[in-house]
C-alpha cells in the first residue's frame, strides 16, 4: 500500500470512530511511540528517541485537553495520571531510562484494557 493510500484510509478510520475506539486508538498510537522511543533509546538515536517521545507526549496532552470534567472524579483522575506520565516521558528522555517508558506503557495498557471493558458492556 502506499504511503498516500495508507494516511488516507487511517484518516477515514479516525473520522468514522466514535468516542471510545478514539481513545483507544490513541491508547495504541502513545504505547507504539513508547515503544519506538525505547527502540531508539536504546540504539542511542537520540534524534529519533526525541521524535517518538514528543509524540507520546504530544497525544496525552490532547487527551488531557479532551477531559470532560463536568464527568466528576474519574476525569480529575486521569487528568493527574495523564500529567504524570507526561513528566515521566520527560525523564525517560533527560536521564537515558527506557525502564521509565515501560512503567508508562504498562500504565497506557491498564487503562486501555479498562476502556475496552467499558466499550464492550455498550454494546
Amino acid at each position: 500500500m502506499n504511503l498516500e493510500g495508507y494516511q488516507t484510509y487511517k484518516k477515514a478510520q479516525v473520522q468514522t470512530a466514535d468516542q471510545g475506539k478514539l481513545i483507544l486508538m490513541c491508547y495504541e498510537g502513545t504505547i507504539n511511540f513508547l515503544n519506538q522511543a525505547k527502540l531508539h533509546m536504546l540504539e542511542r538515536d537520540t534524534t529519533k528517541q526525541k521524535f517518538f517521545l514528543n509524540k507520546a507526549q504530544d497525544v496525552l496532552w490532547e487527551l488531557t485537553g479532551s477531559l470532560n470534567f463536568e464527568a466528576g472524579e474519574i476525569a480529575y483522575n486521569l487528568d493527574a495520571l495523564y500529567n504524570y506520565m507526561i513528566r515521566r516521558i520527560v525523564d525517560a528522555d533527560y536521564y537515558d531510562n527506557p525502564s521509565v517508558i515501560d512503567e508508562i506503557i504498562g500504565f497506557l495498557k491498564e487503562i486501555k484494557e479498562s476502556w475496552e471493558k467499558i466499550i464492550q458492556k455498550k454494546t
